[in-house]
């Protein structure tokens, strides 16, 4: 039997949450596509995607938070603390949305939308777009509710 999208996309999250090499190379395609459109960049490739992720600044501390970490949810919500939530997965078929909170080791607070595609079975392009936290200004307090997905 064939792997459903959904499964390949969950085994995915999964596979980068425990920042497993080999389970996340077995979920991409090979001719994966990463583009990360606000600073005007594309990885191609696996290798590269791994090279960026050993090469990232301060990436042991991050991985350090990983291995504290503990994965909490079901299917519509996964909880990875203490830094990084899973707030909003959407999608069907062979194309899906992650919204996610992200806490770096300096501290700052961060919001992930990635838009992931699949093909051929695997995860063949993800597009991840990054928005800082910022505090709500006050001129327009009387017409919105405030909202905390932390």
């Amino acid at each position: 039997m064939t792997e459903s999208p959904r499964a390949l996309f969950d085994r995915w999250v999964d596979a980068v949450n425990r920042q497993d090499r080999d389970a996340m190379a077995a979920t991409l395609h090979p001719d994966y596509v990463d583009e990360m459109p606000q600073s005007g960049e594309r990885t191609r490739g696996v290798d590269n995607l791994f090279a960026i992720l050993d090469n990232y600044p301060r990436a042991d501390e991050m991985r350090e938070l990983l291995t504290e970490a503990e994965i909490i949810g079901d299917e519509g919500r996964w909880v990875l603390t203490p830094n990084y939530t899973v707030v909003e997965v959407e999608g069907a078929s062979d194309v899906y949305t992650v919204t996610a909170h992200v806490r770096y080791p300096d501290s700052s607070h961060w919001y992930m939308l990635t838009l992931v595609r699949i093909k051929d079975g695997l995860i063949h392009r993800t597009t991840t777009f990054y928005a800082p936290e910022f505090p709500a200004p006050e001129w327009r307090a009387q017409w919105v509710e405030r909202i905390d997905h932390r």
